[in-house]
């Protein structure tokens, strides 16, 4: 059980962790690959605010992934998420490997890569066949390579390749180049880099990739590598979450306010996820922003269910409307009896449970009472873990619940 929960370990969930951390949140960041997300792809990053001097994406992500883990973050990765239940108090977000459970969800997955969506990319992925030049870019080394896109990214891309690779093919998909012209000047004068305007009709190879067929004029061309870099954009992958009652925009966004928050109450989203920037520095404000408001949720409902109240009988916390944390007893002379204690499933683990005894405890001192007889297991539990508590008590135990 977790205070805040964030899907995603990219800038917006890393910088969201900070902050709620800080705070004191206990907090858990479930990432499905590893932490950074598309900033540890950025070969140089030159306009982060405080930066004098350009710094790679990977080193970047590091140093927030160290911050947020410095003050107290969990990160789990690889661990996709895979279905979720956002209504309610305690929201739950299952993946392959259990269920975690929190108050508050933000979620910050960013984008997804493109798909050529060509026989041949899914059978060797990983064997050749990369969505990240910079991640895997260093191990085609001296070979032939190619690049898979017509924009910006794709052009800068091929100019990272061209640093490693004999000879870089940015192959367009049959489109024009769309990129500023300074970087079409840079690529130009980069020399290794051939453009191909033609369409990618399959990858080819047995173990890893050995060439690509492209359609060229209508004539089918083939062209000898070792690696093919797809680079055709992102776009969000938002299924799950429209699917768990998010509402999500027409472009597959998810849809929020100024201060993060969905259309579900505790559950918060940020970063390029929202369509909003598409920059570093937004998604890490989005983060910050999502982080202040979940935390100002969590206090507000951690007070609310944090005050016990009392009837003949019974102490109790009304989680919400039906819905209690309770002790039973009862009172006899110097005696008191206490007999069960209850909380609902999906809010065990917030420690209500322990007030609400801590509270009867209290109030058997203040009526002057002697004698305890313990019928319910939790209490003989909680006086185990608290003897000082009951140090002025004879207890006997008779456990029955």
């Amino acid at each position: 059980m977790y205070d805040l929960i964030i899907i995603g370990g990219g800038p917006a969930g890393l910088t969201a962790a900070i902050y709620a951390s800080r705070a004191g949140l206990k907090t858990l960041i479930l990432e499905k690959r590893v932490p950074g997300g598309k900033l540890s792809e950025i070969p140089h990053l030159e306009n982060f605010p405080g930066l004098l001097e350009p710094i790679n994406g990977m080193e970047l992500a590091m140093k927030m992934y160290q911050q947020a883990t410095k003050f107290g973050t969990e990160i789990k990765y690889p661990e996709a998420v895979v279905d979720l239940e956002l209504d309610g108090l305690i929201k739950k977000v299952r993946t392959r490997k259990g269920e975690y459970r929190a108050l508050a969800v933000i979620i910050a997955t960013g984008l997804e890569k493109k798909k050529a969506l060509v026989p041949g990319e899914a059978e060797l992925l990983g064997k050749g066949v990369s969505y990240c030049a910079v991640c895997d870019g260093p191990l085609y080394r001296g070979r032939q390579v190619a690049v898979l896109g017509n924009n910006d990214k794709a052009v800068e891309e091929a100019i990272f390749l061209s640093n490693l690779a004999e000879k870089v093919y940015l192959i367009t998909d049959g489109l024009d180049i769309e990129a500023p012209k300074a970087l079409i000047k840079k690529m130009e004068g980069a020399g290794k880099i051939e453009v191909v305007k033609a369409k990618l009709i399959k990858i080819v190879g047995e173990k890893q990739v050995e060439k690509v067929v492209v359609e060229k004029e209508g004539s089918e061309v083939e062209i000898p590598i070792s690696a093919i870099f797809i680079a055709k954009g992102d776009e969000p992958k938002t299924e799950i979450f429209k699917k768990s009652g998010l509402r999500i925009s027409e472009a597959g966004f998810i849809t929020v306010n100024e201060a993060q928050e969905t259309n579900i109450k505790g559950v918060y989203a940020a970063g390029d996820c929202t369509g909003r920037g598409m920059q570093v520095v937004v998604a890490a404000g989005d983060g910050a922003v999502a982080a202040l408001s979940a935390t100002r949720y969590i206090r507000a409902i951690k007070a609310k269910m944090s005050k016990v109240k009392h009837e003949q009988g019974l102490f109790y916390i009304e989680i919400e409307h039906g819905k209690r944390a309770y002790h039973r007893f009862e009172v006899k002379g110097d005696t008191m009896k206490m007999m069960s204690t209850y909380t609902p499933p999906e809010y065990r683990g917030l420690g209500l449970a322990s007030r609400i005894v801590d509270e009867v405890i209290m109030h058997a001192k203040k009526l002057g009472i002697r004698n305890l007889i313990v019928e319910c297991s939790y209490v003989k539990h909680w006086i185990e873990k608290n003897p000082d508590k009951v140090s002025n008590f004879q207890v006997k135990y008779d456990i029955k619940a």
